[in-house]
């Protein structure tokens, strides 16, 4: 079915796409869509609603679904200090690692990603958030932990709550996953208390282990600048983490499904008594998606690319699973559209922005434009 069959006696429209990397926020990809939406069909009623997976963005999808934003002080991954922001609603808290120590942070102070940056980065300035949230009296922390530049197991944000990893002759060790190589000996003895009465929940859609060929250092080092030196290395030193802080805690998760997100960071959350929720789901569920989607007569998706992996679970594929089970047609809008045959007759409707600006560079630039004009002329104008 195309696009353009699927507009007949259209009603409300809820709009939720999540961003274009390099070009547009989940809240401007959004806002671009409903202003297409109306050059379209003027008066059309349409609900925005921000999306994310647990990396950049989610965020912006707390504070547009109530949540308000809180600011504190944090260390980003490579050690610059400045002021990030973090969500709150009541006793609830949102935080998103990519605000307080990812990796376009780390990439703004330093310059592209290099071995000896991802060897050392760490995880410490989402600790310094965390331990924030605790000391405003939240009862529950969600943490979205994509977009992440650190690989040191999360033992950053553990040091940020207390925690202590000695060498040998009992001094701190420096940060990051070559920090961990001299690791000798974990000391909880002043972890937050606090820890124990607050519920924690890890926002995230990756699935990997902390160790081996499908783990953090293995499958997201290259991206935070890893060479395969730097893998093997961290890949140990994760090894030895784990090794030591699981009889410590008394736990073992370095085989759980997301131990091995945002380069380990998953592990210490888990091991910390973290529950494991993927990224869409939650953020869906703050803004009472399924509600909206079940009052529409269209539901409008998308990302910056689809792929094979867009119908894996991330977002766009649980925004049209929702459509699907309310029985309301789904369109995706995207830069460009990988996805052929059975894959892409999951929508009623693919709009590429590719397919009126084939060039690259000119499509990310002036995405905002086009994307207007590509959502336009599927309402029935120009």
């Amino acid at each position: 079915m195309s696009a353009q069959a699927v507009v007949t006696d259209i009603g409300t429209v809820v709009v939720a796409v999540d961003s274009f990397k390099g070009s547009l926020t989940s809240s401007q990809a959004c806002q671009a869509v409903a202003e297409g939406i109306h050059r379209g069909e003027a008066g059309l009623p349409v609900i925005t609603i921000p999306v994310a997976d647990g990396g950049e963005g989610t965020l912006d999808a707390a504070l547009a679904a109530g949540y308000q934003a809180v600011t504190t002080r944090c260390h980003g991954a490579t050690g610059d200090l400045a002021e990030v922001e973090w969500a709150r609603r009541g006793d609830d808290a949102v935080i998103e690692m990519a605000a307080c120590c990812g990796l376009e942070r780390a990439d703004r102070v330093s310059g592209p990603p290099t071995p000896q940056r991802a060897l050392t980065a760490s995880s410490r300035g989402l600790g310094e958030v965390i331990a924030a949230a605790l000391r405003a009296g939240v009862t529950s922390i969600t943490i979205g932990i994509g977009g992440s530049a650190s690989t040191d197991g999360g033992a950053g944000l553990l040091e940020a709550l207390g925690a202590r990893f000695l060498d040998r002759e009992r001094n701190d060790i420096d940060a990051g996953a070559a920090g961990l190589e001299a690791l000798d000996l974990v000391d909880l003895t002043h972890l937050s208390p606090r820890l124990a009465e607050v519920e924690l929940t890890v926002a995230c859609d990756v699935t990997s282990p902390l160790l081996g060929k499908n783990g953090a250092a293995a499958v997201f080092g290259p991206q935070k600048g890893l060479d395969a030196e730097g893998i093997a290395r961290a890949d140990h030193a994760l090894e030895m983490f784990a090794g030591a802080v699981e009889p410590a805690l008394g736990v073992i998760h370095r085989d759980d499904p997301g131990a091995g997100a945002a380069g380990g960071t998953g592990f210490a959350l888990l091991c910390l008594g973290a529950g494991y929720r993927p990224g869409a789901q939650v953020v869906l569920g703050w803004s009472h998606a399924t509600e909206h989607i079940a009052g529409a007569s269209l539901v409008i998706t998308g990302e910056g690319r689809l792929d094979h992996q867009t119908l894996l679970g991330k977002t766009p594929d649980a925004v049209r699973r929702m459509a699907r089970a309310a029985g309301v047609p789904v369109w995706a809008v995207c830069g460009v559209c990988d996805l052929e045959g059975e894959d892409r007759d999951a929508f009623d409707g693919v709009l590429a922005l590719s397919d009126i600006e084939p060039d690259p560079a000119r499509s990310i630039a002036g995405a905002r434009g086009l994307l207007v004009r590509v959502v336009a002329e599927a309402m029935g104008t120009e």
